[in-house]
């Protein structure tokens, strides 16, 4: 085993001599982790069992895409003029978008990593902050409730003295006297406190949302899920902060808009225009801390002992030294561009005898790290390269069937 070791190390690492007779230490290639090589990782005994983990798979993605799609009629028919249909609630971009997931077995558990974008929840907040959030200064809420109990009190003297005169003359109408009140006030309570009531509403709504995260809200659907793959099932829900951070979630907004409305190029530019590409360094990749040839001797473990010791003690000191260490190691924490191509039967026409075929990108979809530094990188099944995600979506509207690819380059 130690002999496999050592051997890779040699393959590995290369020394590579320039003109000026110096020699400079080639990293090893930068390897991939398996869960972003394959969607499900996975080793069965009998191979006949893997032909049904995609098929499992995909029942899985649209049991946990339907558990976050779920919504509550009842509260949203209320904040609503026109009456909620079921077809544009499904093509609506108000929503919780949801990456493929990725899936790691053992022998007794399922660990499903999820990338969510809650588009939902911030539409929420900037309703809330842009209509209601006001109404509930100290000041203008006080003002509110005193004028409605002035108001108020004026009807209710009003309503007295009419309900008089009309005793008089109409001896029948005592009884009916306090029910036309109750209608009268309601109506009058109901206009007085419409924000009010709107803005409760929109509190329950983000409540709901906020608990489908929630492990009592998850366990149902952690139910359904065991029993497909009959193992323990772990879900790692990970937020992100913008939707072009996944391929996934980048390319689901630009299939709903053109499944509503054909608008090719409109939607496109707008899409490829939200990403924010900054400016990006590409810092020098740190060395390994020891030396590697006597990091597998049998005889110099006391060496490498005290290596490991010093570097330990290196960064108790200084925690900000160590972040920054870390930080500088992980790969892709940058988006440094993004391609969209949209083709199909995209045209604004209802009998669309072409099809249509459009690109817009930003920045550009390069290893930085390969092309500018030199440093080896390895492929994905072969052909992927490792700092893009790459994503392709299908659909269809009453005209016809379209495509959609996307990419995310990451430095």
């Amino acid at each position: 085993m130690l002999n496999i070791i050592k051997s890779k190390l040699k393959n590995t690492y290369k020394k590579k001599s320039l003109n000026n007779n110096k020699k400079i230490t080639i990293r090893n290639k930068d390897l991939v982790p398996t869960v972003r090589d394959w969607k499900n990782i996975i080793y069965v005994y009998n191979k006949n069992s893997l032909s049904l983990i995609p098929v499992a798979s995909r029942l899985v993605m649209k049991l946990i895409k339907g558990y976050f799609d779920s919504y509550n009629l009842n509260i949203e028919t209320k904040l609503r003029k026109e009456k909620l249909r079921r077809r544009l609630r499904k093509l609506s971009t108000n929503k919780i978008f949801i990456s493929n997931g990725e899936f790691k077995h053992t022998n007794d558990n399922v660990n499903i990593t999820l990338y969510v974008y809650n588009r939902q929840k911030l539409n929420y907040l900037l309703k809330l902050k842009k209509k209601y959030i006001d109404i509930f200064k100290k000041a203008e809420f006080v003002k509110k409730l005193k004028l409605i109990k002035k108001i108020g009190l004026d009807i209710f003297n009003k309503q007295n003295n009419k309900s008089l005169i009309l005793n008089k003359v109409l001896p029948n109408y005592s009884s009916k006297v306090y029910s036309v009140q109750n209608i009268y006030y309601r109506n009058f309570l109901k206009k007085s406190l419409k924000r009010f009531k709107y803005y409760m509403y929109y509190k329950q709504l983000l409540y709901i949302n906020k608990a489908k995260f929630e492990n009592s809200y998850l366990q149902g659907l952690i139910n359904l899920v065991s029993k497909i793959y009959k193992k323990n099932v772990e879900f790692n829900i990970i937020n992100l902060k913008y939707f072009y951070f996944n391929s996934d979630i980048f390319t689901q907004p630009l299939v709903l808009k053109l499944r509503k409305k054909r608008k090719l190029l409109r939607y496109l530019k707008a899409l490829v225009r939200k990403v924010k590409i900054k400016d990006i360094k590409l810092n020098e990749r740190s060395k390994s801390f020891f030396i590697l040839e006597n990091l597998f001797n049998l005889n110099n473990f006391d060496n490498t002992n005290n290596v490991l010791n010093k570097l330990m003690q290196h960064n108790k000191t200084s925690s900000k030294y160590l972040k920054k260490v870390i930080l500088k190691d992980i790969k892709f924490k940058k988006v440094s561009g993004v391609r969209l191509v949209a083709a199909g039967r995209l045209t604004r026409r209802y009998t669309a005898s072409r099809s249509q075929y459009k690109v817009r990108y930003t920045g550009n979809l390069l290893n930085a790290y390969s092309s500018i530094k030199g440093y080896p990188s390895a492929v994905i099944r072969g052909t992927y390269k490792p700092n893009i995600q790459y994503t392709k979506l299908n659909s269809k509207s009453r005209i016809g069937s379209f495509g959609i690819k996307g990419w995310v380059s990451g430095v």
